[in-house]
């Protein structure tokens, strides 16, 4: 049996646009609050709930509940699998980008050759 396409293998957890830009967010920073995540990507609190915690089920984002004085804090943080997954991911997108130019540029080394 060969193996699946490279486009059969994607992380559909991640590649969800709205999961992506959390990922993306998250690999340039330490941890961020949940309010300032919410504002960056331009999110409604269940939004980001949602896409966090299937990140956060899948190993990706670790979520931290805490409390600045009285009021609550949450923030997310990518974990090592999830750095480990999104570098992964970006690595195959550009393979399969890599594969899609060579056959667009040999498509239009072959059609001026006529």
């Amino acid at each position: 049996m060969s193996s699946p396409a490279a486009h059969d293998r994607i992380d559909e957890t991640i590649h969800q646009r709205t999961r992506l830009a959390i990922m993306v967010t998250l690999a340039g920073v330490e941890s961020l609050e949940f309010n300032d995540m919410k504002v960056q990507l331009g999110l409604t609190d269940g939004n980001l709930s949602t896409h966090g915690g299937a990140l956060e089920k899948a190993g990706y984002v670790k979520i931290t509940k805490t409390f600045r004085g009285r009021k609550p804090l949450t923030k997310l943080a990518i974990t090592a699998k999830g750095r480990k997954a999104l570098a992964s991911y970006v690595d195959l997108l550009q393979g399969i980008l890599s594969q899609a130019k060579q056959g667009t540029d040999g498509a239009t080394t072959r059609r001026e050759s006529r």
